[in-house]
């Protein structure tokens, strides 16, 4: 569904953080961001949102240009994302949270989609009144990927899913993963354990100082000498 074409873009006019990333990820259910701190990935997810000041290249979503619409507009196309922080709105409850992320559904089926979130993450209805400043980290994090989920989203953006949780809670998370993807959702993850990551998805692409240097499948990446070196520490 995603399709991105010789794009290149950054915070400033000129100064390039990202350049000639072209990337065609139709039929792939999940994809892995690989890269070093600083290399582009956090720059290319804010790209396919609309989130960027400037850009050159194109972003296709579904077959439909997207790279010039305003970023409320790419989400209604079908696209969220659950960035870096989660993101969550601190002095809401749980439950305003969810129907925040289903702004604009009917009444009727807003309530069906919290309760189908409430079930998907139980700890988040045992917790379903308390605001979202209160709770863990990893409950913090569910609750950002149940808010996006509200829109049955087409595509899934996850920036650093398991970044500061505990174990536990990171393995709930990789469980889920591939559950959200067999129920249609294309999910573009960012993960930084990468073996993790790798093993999750089923294709990868590496980035290096803002461009492409490897994709392909995910399986014959892990056993890439260059990437078991630069991101799994082995040699």
């Amino acid at each position: 569904m995603l399709k991105i074409t010789d794009f290149r873009g950054g915070y400033h006019k000129g100064a390039a953080i990202v350049e000639h990333i072209s990337l065609d990820l139709q039929g792939q259910r999940i994809t892995s961001l690989l890269g070093a701190n600083g290399a582009g990935k956090s720059t290319i997810l804010r790209g396919i949102c609309g989130l960027l000041p400037w850009h050159s290249g194109e972003v296709h979503f579904d077959g439909q240009r997207i790279d010039l619409l305003p970023p409320h507009e790419i989400a209604r196309r079908g696209v969220r994302m659950v960035p870096e922080g989660r993101g969550t709105f601190a002095a809401l409850s749980v439950l305003e949270n969810l129907h925040i992320g289903g702004s604009g559904l009917p009444a009727a089926l807003r309530r069906q989609r919290i309760e189908r979130e409430l079930t998907r993450f139980p700890r988040l209805h045992e917790r379903s009144s308390q605001t979202a400043g209160m709770l863990s980290g990893g409950e913090q994090q569910m609750l950002a990927i149940a808010r996006a989920m509200m829109s049955d989203p087409r595509l899934l953006i996850l920036d650093e899913p398991s970044l500061g949780l505990a174990p536990i809670i990171v393995d709930q998370l990789f469980v889920l993963f591939p559950q959200l993807a067999n129920e249609g959702t294309q999910i573009l993850l960012v993960e930084q354990d990468v073996g993790r990551g790798l093993e999750a998805s089923e294709s990868a692409v590496v980035i290096e100082k803002g461009r492409i240097t490897t994709q392909g499948r995910s399986a014959e990446l892990l056993k890439d000498p260059r990437v078991q070196e630069s991101f799994l520490g082995l040699v």
